[in-house]
C-alpha cells in the first residue's frame, strides 16, 4: 500500500478525533451557560438534544478512532506477513473499509437511540452525556454500555497489541536484512503505528480497568467518570494526529541527516581518490 493510501486511513482517523473535539467544545459551553445553577437544569440537559448528540458524537468518535487503528495494524501486518501478495488494501479498498468502520460506529451510537431503546438511560445518565460504565449504580443501557466500551474496545485492543508484537518483530528481523526503498516505507508506517497504539493503551487502560472493578462491586468515585470522559478520552483523540505529524518530522530530520552523511562520504571518498591520483 502507498503512502497515499495510508493517508485514506490517517484521514479517517484523524477526522473521528476531530469529532471528539467537538463533544468537547459542547460539554464546555454548556459548563458556562450553567455554572452555579445547574441543578435546576440537571434534569432538562441530561434529557436534551444536545446531551444526547455530544454523547453520540463521543461514542462515535472513540469506536470508529479504535476500528481504524484496527485496520491499520491488519494492513501493516498484511504487508510485512506476506509482502510478496498482492492482496493488499488499495485506495479504493482502503476507502471502502473506512466507509464500512463509519457504518459499524454509525450503528453503535445510534442504537441507543431507537424506539426499541428509548427507554434506556444511556446519554442522559450523566450530565457529561458520556455513558462510561465505571460505577456500581445500575442505569438502563448499562449492560450496552459495558459490552461497547469495555468489551469490544478490549477485544481491539486484543487484536492491535498481537498485530503489533508481530509488527514489532518484523522490524528487528527486517530492517538488517534489506533496506529497499519499499520495506523502508513500510518499516516508517510501521513505527508510527506503535506510538498510536502505546498512547491508546495509556488511555483506555483506566478506563477499563475501572470499568471492571466497579462489575467487581469496588466503588470508584463519581469524579472519575467525569475525569475520563472531560480529559483522557480527548487527550487521547488530540494525542493521535500529534503522533502522526511528530513521527512523520522526526522520520523527515531522520533521512535528511543521513542524505547529508551520504554526501558527505561520498566526497571525502572523491577528495581521497584525487589525493592518491596525485
Amino acid at each position: 500500500m502507498s503512502s497515499s493510501d495510508f493517508d485514506v486511513f490517517v484521514i479517517n482517523l484523524n477526522v473521528a478525533d476531530f469529532l471528539m473535539g467537538v463533544y468537547v467544545t459542547v460539554i464546555g459551553v454548556a459548563d458556562e451557560l450553567f455554572r452555579d445553577k445547574y441543578l435546576h437544569h440537571d434534569s432538562t440537559w441530561k434529557t436534551s438534544v444536545t446531551c444526547k448528540s455530544a454523547g453520540f458524537l463521543s461514542l462515535l468518535s472513540s469506536e470508529v478512532s479504535a476500528l481504524t487503528i484496527c485496520l491499520i495494524t491488519l494492513d501493516r501486518f498484511i504487508v510485512l506477513r506476506f509482502p510478496f501478495s498482492t492482496r493488499r488494501f488499495e485506495r479504493a479498498s482502503a476507502s471502502v473499509a473506512s466507509l464500512l468502520t463509519w457504518m459499524v460506529g454509525w450503528m453503535i451510537a445510534l442504537f441507543p437511540l431507537l424506539p426499541v431503546t428509548s427507554h434506556w438511560e444511556f446519554y442522559s445518565q450523566t450530565g457529561i452525556c458520556v455513558p462510561l460504565p465505571v460505577t456500581r449504580q445500575h442505569f438502563k443501557g448499562k449492560v450496552y454500555s459495558f459490552s461497547v466500551l469495555i468489551g469490544l474496545n478490549f477485544l481491539l485492543f486484543l487484536l492491535v497489541s498481537s498485530g503489533q508484537a508481530f509488527i514489532y518483530w518484523s522490524i528487528q528481523s527486517n530492517t538488517l536484512k534489506t533496506n529497499t526503498t519499499k520495506v523502508s516505507r513500510d518499516m516508517t508506517i510501521a513505527r508510527r503505528l506503535i506510538t498510536v497504539v502505546v498512547t491508546d493503551f495509556l488511555c483506555w487502560f483506566p478506563v477499563g480497568l475501572c470499568g471492571m472493578l466497579a462489575l467487581a462491586g469496588v466503588p470508584i468515585p463519581g469524579d472519575v467518570s467525569v475525569a475520563f470522559a472531560i480529559f483522557v478520552m480527548p487527550l487521547n483523540s488530540a494525542i493521535n494526529p500529534f503522533m502522526y505529524t511528530f513521527n512523520t518530522v522526526a522520520e523527515k530530520r531522520r533521512k535528511s541527516k543521513e542524505a547529508k552523511l551520504v554526501k558527505w562520504l561520498e566526497s571525502h571518498a572523491g577528495l581521497q581518490a584525487i589525493s592518491c591520483g596525485l
